[in-house]
């Protein structure tokens, strides 16, 4: 996959790449070979032929052997300059669906970055009679992604650059730690008894989620909105339990030569779990966006950024406080209720018991002044800007972030966390730039 980024004034493209696309771009020679086994054993980055871009030739992902440094040095790469566009790079194929396949793979992997940077390059286009326009539509349609390039046997390598260069219009600081790093990278192993566990882990999930689904038909309106939100939170908690569970059945220590299995095992069920839990963050989601959260304006005087929960489009005051406090219900709801979650486990059978305990009384009234200039505004002029991120984390539910693929409160995780940050930071200073060598 190829990785832009901006240098200065200018845009400048780091493309991680392996050997044959390396020497393509650049003037480097002898970066590829004939074998199955990968040539590059650590990432490089490069100059273009023209000296506009940096290609960093880095190892495969998914190797045969030191799995775990191959997927660090594409980390590091990464986190070598802010990136503006990730191009997933596929050969043409006679079947159109055989392309297509493989950006699905990668682009599922990649589900954790942000959907602006990822685009895709098919080469051999030459090879082939179905047209660009047919391969845009399809892509669109299945996976979402509009940014596609093309190359064949004849494309001048300067007018593919300059392709790339003009899908660069932002750039991302991705930064790869720890947390993220299994969202990212598949690094475990596949030893059999800790992967029945696994999977007798997540089929457990999985019943959870079914069977809640049949006891919540009989709770309506409010109760059914309060239960959803309370639910979602005990299942991210059933999350870090099964992860406790899978690390003392099998007596991980995340420390030493098995600390990358271990890790990837974790890994493994939490991504599974996470799945679980999309469709209850999207109707989650649901609730708030409906209220508002999605549409934040600035006003024209103070600059202060403002999201309308209450009122119609026209006149206000900046500052102007809502009448009560937001809830995700109709208005006339003033109580809460709260539940309580069991998870029974006996001999053939699994059940799923739901208490509600009571309820707790919302304040409603809201009184005392607040920021804001108290100019007069009107909203449906006022300038739109761009959601803050804490509560684009709310309506946009499949960044899953709060969930954690291994929980700071799982046993010895510190050890893994810290080998994790130790391994980008020692890749990402070992990077060195040669000087621009045009031909």
């Amino acid at each position: 996959a190829k990785f832009a980024t901006r240098f200065g004034n200018k845009t400048k493209i780091i493309a991680i790449s392996s050997g044959i696309n390396a020497e393509y771009g650049t003037n480097e020679k002898n970066r590829s070979g004939d074998g199955c086994k990968s040539v590059t054993r650590t990432s490089e980055p490069f100059w273009t032929f023209d000296g506009r871009m940096v290609i960093c030739d880095t190892p495969g992902t998914n190797p045969e052997a030191d799995k775990f440094k191959h997927n660090v040095d594409v980390a590091a790469a990464l986190n070598y300059k802010p990136v503006s566009r990730i191009l997933i790079v596929v050969k043409a194929d006679i079947r159109m669906a055989t392309p297509l396949d493989r950006i699905r793979d990668f682009a599922t992997d990649l589900i954790e970055l942000p959907d602006a940077i990822i685009g895709t390059l098919v080469t051999h286009m030459d090879t082939v009679t179905w047209s660009r326009e047919e391969f845009k539509s399809c892509l669109k349609d299945e996976l979402g992604i509009d940014c596609v390039l093309f190359s064949g046997k004849y494309s001048h390598r300067k007018f593919l650059l300059d392709e790339i260069m003009a899908t660069c219009t932002q750039t991302h600081n991705l930064k790869i730690g720890h947390e993220n790093f299994l969202k990212l990278f598949k690094i475990g192993k596949n030893e059999r008894k800790i992967i029945l566990q696994i999977r007798e882990e997540v089929q457990t999930f999985k019943i959870m989620k079914e069977q809640f689904d049949e006891a919540r038909k009989i709770y309506k309106d409010k109760d059914e909105i309060d239960l959803v939100f309370e639910f979602q939170a005990w299942m991210e908690d059933q999350v870090e339990v099964a992860q406790k569970k899978l690390a003392k059945a099998n007596g991980f220590t995340f420390y030493g030569l098995k600390a990358e299995a271990e890790a990837g095992y974790i890994a493994n069920m939490t991504n599974q779990m996470r799945l679980v839990l999309y469709d209850l963050r999207v109707e989650a989601a649901g609730f708030q966006s409906e209220h508002g959260a999605g549409n934040a304006r600035r006003c024209p005087y103070c600059d202060e950024v403002w999201i309308k929960v209450e009122g119609c489009e026209g006149n206000t005051n900046c500052g102007n406080r809502p009448s009560a406090g937001i809830d995700v219900r109709n208005s006339s709801f003033g109580v809460l209720g709260t539940y309580t979650f069991q998870w029974l486990k006996n001999p053939g059978n699994f059940k799923l018991t739901i208490n509600k305990h009571g309820n707790r009384k919302v304040e409603r009234k809201i009184s005392g002044s607040g920021i804001g200039c108290g100019k007069r505004i009107n909203w449906s002029t006022m300038q739109n800007v761009e959601v803050p991120e804490d509560l684009v984390r709310v309506i946009k539910p499949v960044r899953m972030d709060e969930v954690p693929i291994l929980s700071d409160n799982v046993p010895g995780a510190s050890n893994w966390h810290a080998a994790v940050d130790d391994a980008l930071d020692g890749a990402l200073r070992s990077l060195k730039l040669s000087k621009i060598l045009i031909k």
